[in-house]
Parts: C-alpha cells; structure tokens; sequence
C-alpha cells in the first residue's frame, strides 16, 4: 500500500482527478453527434492521455528530487520511497506502454496510424525536454512554460478533435490556443510558489526571468484572456458543428447559462487571486498559501466547459 500510495503522490492524483476534461473536450466538440464517441478508439485515446500525463508527473518529480526536499517533502520523500532505480524502471514502463497504446490507437483508426505515433512521442518528448538534462526547460526562463502549454494543454484537444473528425480547423487551434492561455494562467501560482528553492536550486524560471510579482500579473491576464477564449470557442463549436438538429430546450439552455457563469465566476476569482499574490508582501509565500488552489481551479474550469460541450451536443 505504501508503494501505491507514493506512486499517487509523485503521479499529482490531485491533478489527475481534474484532467479527464482536457482529453474529452476535443472529442466532444468534433463529434457530430454524442454516439459517435461510443468506441475503443476513444478509450484508448483516453488512456494514451493518462499514461503520458502520469510519465511527465513521474519524470518531474524524479528530476525535482534534490529541490523537492526544500519545500515539497512528500514528493522527494516518495521518490526516495520508491528508489531512483525502480522509478526509471517505471517511466521506461509507461513510455513502452505509451508507444504500445499509440499502435494499437493506430490499428483502430488504421487513416491516423502516423499521427497518432507522432502524437505520443510528441507528448513523450516535450515531458523529457521540460524536466531531464540536458535540455531542462524548466530551467531556461522565458521557454519554461512552452512544453507544458503545448504537451499537456493544447496537444490532447487537438489530437482529439483529429482523432474524431479526421482533419484539423481553425476553430479548434483557436480553442486550444485559448486553454492553454488560461491553463498556464492558472498552473503560474505553482511555478511562483517554488520561486526561492528554485534559484537556490539554479532553476531559473518564467518567474525569475520576468520577476515574480510581474509573473503574477501575466498569469491573470493570460487567465482572463484564455477564459473568454475558451468559453467562445466552446459555444461556438458545440452549437455550430452538428450536434443536435434542433434548438435546445429552456431545461438545456438554463444548464448551459448556469454552467457558463459558474465557470466565468471561478475564472475571475482566479484573476483576482492571481492579481493579489502579485501584491502580497512575500508573493512566494502567500504562493505556497495558496497552491492548494491550482487543481480546484483545475476542477472548476475544465468540467463546466466538458460538461457545456456535451449539453450542447445531445
């Protein structure tokens, strides 16, 4: 249990729990109607999402080993729990079983074999550039959030969105682009939280580059930015690429409005945060206060926008 147990740390559990929307959503807005989802090509989609997600997590946290030990315990402790060795033991695993998943992926959607390939050493290679030596982007400043931005928020509504429809369009690069924004946006008060033990570390990132309380204010704006974006992107897609043949009823309607000042609310008050930690005596350590905030925030905007997609679809 001990084992299992520390695999959930350094794998963000936390984190996981809210990500079933970023590898849903693409889908979602491509399908013309809601049965076409209903098959193994998105279950294993689903699944190549999760085992490259848990592969970055799992390289993070073996290559934060050393700077972990300043401020995140639990998750050096885990590392050192389960042993350098058998930790690379288990990323060559999940990569195997990345690849694996990808050709199987390939065999049922036999048109997108290539693409999907080329998706998971995509994803595969952006975990590595980011975390592990040489590269190391998370320690060169301004590039620091690239693979992030591009491997785990904008990839998957692509890759899903092509897995369903077959082609890529305008409509979708925009949706991306927008959740992105307002993914990073949220994911900078993790980033400015580790902001000493990094440069004690050497580790320079976006928030050393640009300053913390500076980077502060560029995660609200891009969170407020990607916010409208994404929330337009997905009332326009929903409505306008199939789905159903008629208007939806007041019942749908009511839904859809709720659920968009749910999440409009939760992107404001993350603006807000954002903002305040920027003017906090010590923004590093009101960061450290606060982090607990990221993968709520996770919650509250990804699944309303998953779950106005899906209203609009049915």
């Amino acid at each position: 249990m001990k084992a299992l147990r520390d695999f959930l740390i350094i794998s963000r559990a936390n984190i996981q729990i809210a990500s079933l929307p970023t590898a849903l959503i693409g889908p979602v807005l491509a399908a013309g109607e809601l049965p076409e989802l209903w098959d193994v090509g998105l279950l294993l989609f689903v699944a190549l999402f999760f085992v490259v997600l848990t592969f970055a997590c799992n390289l993070n946290c073996l290559a934060d080993a050393e700077v972990d030990e300043l401020h995140k315990r639990a998750m050096s402790g885990a590392v050192r729990s389960m042993g350098r060795a058998r930790l690379r033991r288990i990323l060559a695993a999940e990569a195997l079983m990345a690849f694996t998943i990808a050709a199987a992926l390939g065999v049922v959607k036999k048109e997108g074999a290539l693409v999907m390939a080329a998706g998971a050493l995509a994803g595969l290679g952006l975990a590595l550039i980011y975390s592990a030596p040489p590269f190391r982007v998370k320690g060169r400043g301004w590039l620091s959030p690239l693979p992030v931005m591009l491997g785990l928020y904008a990839l998957p509504p692509l890759g899903g969105w092509y897995l369903v429809g077959g082609r890529l369009g305008g409509a979708i690069i925009v949706f991306a682009l927008g959740y992105a924004l307002l993914m990073e946006g949220l994911t900078i008060v993790n980033t400015c939280e580790d902001h000493p033990e990094d440069r004690s570390a050497g580790i320079r990132t976006l928030a050393h580059a640009f300053g913390i309380r500076r980077t502060l204010v560029l995660g609200a704006g891009l969170t407020g930015a990607g916010g409208m974006i994404t929330l337009v992107a997905v009332l326009l897609i929903a409505d306008g690429a199939g789905g159903r043949k008629d208007w939806p009823g007041p019942a749908i309607l009511g839904l859809v409005a709720a659920l968009s000042v749910f999440y409009a609310v939760s992107v404001v008050s993350a603006v807000r945060v954002l903002r305040g930690l920027s003017r906090a005596e010590d923004p590093a350590a009101e960061c450290k206060l606060h982090a607990q905030l990221m993968p709520v925030w996770f919650l509250k905007t990804r699944y309303p926008l998953l779950f106005i997609a899906l209203l609009l679809k049915g």
